[in-house]
């Protein structure tokens, strides 16, 4: 078996039909998809059960409801694959790049192949996210938002299964950024990729957007850990000023995402949060002012390094609700 695409799907059913099908227009007997039903309550399991039914290389397997970590760590258990592929169900492969996805694995010379995307908006605007030019492995994990997440990328397998990776359990955010820094630790020969295979949908119902902002900040403080770790196993540290001013876009674009759908006092309680929360203080005190390149985050950096709570909360409130001020920098952080 060449490649095991893993999907695990919680209530999915708005879009998984047209996530399957983009992976059944694979022709590769050399391809199987495991499904993880997460405990859905919706149309999700029927559809799936109709995929496998007409398809052999299409696998469901149910559980009860443990969250995606958990059915991706099924889902590893459970492929034969020489590549490990992850794709969520609200996203869906571009069909006419499967001969370069297919291409890849066949040719087994990179641990790991991380391929572009393309950001889908509700409003069908389309957006091409593509690695810089030059880029090497530990700048694209470091200091951009381009590897933090699981899907879009070939893993060899046999590193997973040798080191016993996994996905954080604990976590309900950034997981995904941690099993990939977990994972290119262990890499030998990868491949940044300039095709864009897959449509990355972005859209209320998007986990980023359900969750706890509480539970993000927590988990946070993992990732900029395992971020910390990295840079010092890979030796760069010119890396480190990058590291720091993307890690302080992810604090906020937090806050930018909370002001979106929250009350005043809900996101004044977030900014007291984050400022006493000794991580995220130190994030903001590692930056210098002079080393961010745009105003509007030079203004952030001055007041949540000052803590002015009132301020900042104001702040971040007019950043989301003023149509003209909200595409100021928006999308720099963690996504």
């Amino acid at each position: 078996m060449l490649i095991s695409i893993i999907i695990p799907f919680y209530n999915a059913e708005e879009y998984l039909r047209e996530c399957l099908e983009s992976v059944r227009f694979c022709q590769s007997p050399e391809m199987e998809c495991i499904l993880i039903n997460d405990g859905s309550t919706d149309a999700s399991a029927e559809i799936c059960r109709s995929f496998t039914e007409a398809d052999e290389r299409f696998k469901l397997i149910n559980k009860g409801n443990s969250g995606v970590s958990a059915s991706r760590n099924l889902g590893i258990a459970n492929a034969e694959g020489k590549y490990l592929f992850f794709l969520d169900a609200d996203d869906f492969l571009d069909a006419d790049k499967w001969r370069d996805i297919l291409n890849h694995a066949a040719a087994g010379v990179y641990d790991m192949t991380a391929f572009g995307y393309y950001d889908l908006f509700e409003s069908g605007e389309i957006k091409e996210e593509t690695f810089p030019e030059d880029c090497r492995l530990a700048r694209a994990l470091l200091a951009t938002t381009l590897l933090n997440t699981c899907w879009g990328i070939l893993f060899r397998r046999e590193i997973i299964i040798d080191n016993n990776l996994r996905f954080n359990e604990n976590l309900k955010t950034c997981e995904d950024a941690v099993f990939v820094l977990d994972f290119a630790s262990r890499v030998n020969d990868y491949m940044l990729s300039d095709v864009k295979i897959l449509y990355y949908r972005i859209h209320e119902g998007g986990v980023m957007r359900r969750s706890n902002p509480e539970d993000k900040l927590r988990d946070l403080e993992t990732l900029f850990s395992r971020r910390e770790s990295y840079l010092k196993e890979y030796g760069d540290e010119s890396l480190e000023k990058e590291m720091t001013r993307q890690s302080f876009s992810v604090i906020t674009d937090l806050l930018r995402s909370c002001a979106s759908d929250r009350a005043f006092a809900e996101i004044m309680r977030l900014c007291a949060v984050i400022g006493g929360n000794p991580v995220a203080r130190a994030v903001i005190e590692k930056n210098k002012i002079k080393d961010l390149p745009r105003f509007h985050k030079k203004i952030e950096y001055v007041i949540l390094k000052k803590n002015r709570r009132f301020i900042t909360a104001a702040y971040f409130l007019l950043k989301s609700k003023i149509p003209k001020f909200r595409l100021i920098g928006g999308g720099e952080g963690h996504r």
